[in-house]
């Protein structure tokens, strides 16, 4: 196992020192530059409720801790830049395993940022514990000229749009427990989008460019759920159509293979990190265009309504599935 300051020194000789920061790792506080960033967000992964070793290899369990942080700074419409890492280590955590966690972070740092972006760790903390080992990254960005796309700017007679299709990681999860009547092995894609989610860095970037998207989230805890935050913060409603929301191929497959429903992992399986839009029907070829010039489809799925609505799904006979009928997303401290 690593001493403290070794590890340390191992993390500052893996990562350079992030743009915008005057100095990074050895000091007491890290110093930045004045107006480097605008964005903060916060992200903590802990074994046993957001990772298992024997479904994640150390390198998919750092990958994934800092691509959740990515993509809550890609549905602001920003760019991501410097974060700050805190590891808490438990007494089994070897030096093999934690050079493949720091490996998985820095793979995610290079492959799924643009070039140019820099993002790099400019410090963070390291401690060791009985209990079980923790991750948790803080990361800054920054927003384009017109400011970030916030939750809360949805209005009736807009579109909503999703970036990609949604439940394939919840899929993986159940695969991977057991719970359903297939072999995971035979479902990469879904593992992948498990193990080594790719949120859309680049589309949430361009988007705040050209604030094309009136209010914008990150899906982590489920489309509609997520959809949900969308619609309580801009006092709206919206109406989807099931036949309208994308379906992977393997998650198409599994229902067949398994015999289970996919419209629950669709709308509430969360940890899928597309970006989900309102768009006023009038950008809505600029959008497509901008996603194809991100290779991203871009699916159009329902419409923002009036206040009052609340989220309305309506499925191919045209009548309104009950949001109770099915779970519609994740949530911490939920109730038993």
């Amino acid at each position: 196992m690593y001493r403290e300051f070794e590890l340390i020194g191992q993390i500052e000789a893996l990562f350079p020192t992030p743009k915008g920061v005057i100095l990074g790792i050895g000091d007491d506080c890290a110093v930045l530059e004045r107006a480097a960033f605008d964005l903060v967000t916060t992200d903590s992964l802990v074994e046993g409720v957001h990772f298992r070793r024997d479904w994640s290899d150390p390198g998919d369990i750092g990958w994934k801790a800092l691509a959740r942080c990515l993509s809550d700074i890609a549905a602001m419409g920003g760019t991501p830049g410097a974060f700050f890492l805190n590891l808490v280590l438990g007494p089994s955590d070897d030096k093999a395993f934690v050079d493949m966690l720091l490996a998985g972070i820095k793979q995610a740092a290079d492959e799924l940022a643009p070039a140019g972006f820099g993002v790099s760790t400019a410090g963070g903390d390291v401690a060791q514990t009985s209990g079980p080992t923790m991750i948790s990254i803080t990361l800054l960005g920054r927003t384009a000229k017109l400011g970030p796309i916030v939750r809360s700017g949805a209005s009736p007679g807009e579109r909503v749009v999703l970036s990609g299709p949604t439940g394939m990681a919840a899929a993986a999860v159940d695969l991977l427990a057991g719970k359903l009547s297939a072999d995971p092995k035979d479902y990469p894609s879904l593992l992948a989008a498990h193990r080594r989610p790719r949120p859309r860095v680049g589309l949430g970037a361009l988007l705040g460019h050209h604030q094309i998207a009136t209010a914008m989230i990150d899906i982590s805890d489920g489309l509609g759920q997520d959809l949900g935050h969308i619609l309580s913060r801009s006092e709206v409603g919206a109406s989807l159509q099931v036949q309208d929301l994308p379906v992977h191929d393997e998650l198409a497959r599994l229902s067949v293979e398994a015999g289970v429903d996919v419209l629950p992992y669709v709308l509430g399986g969360g940890d899928d990190y597309e970006l989900l839009m309102s768009v006023s029907p009038d950008r809505l070829g600029e959008l497509f265009e901008l996603g194809r010039a991100n290779g991203c489809a871009m699916y159009d799925i329902g419409e923002v309504c009036a206040p009052g609505q609340g989220l309305r799904v309506l499925q191919v006979n045209g009548e309104l599935l009950s949001a109770p009928a099915i779970r519609l997303g994740y949530e911490h401290f939920e109730a038993p």
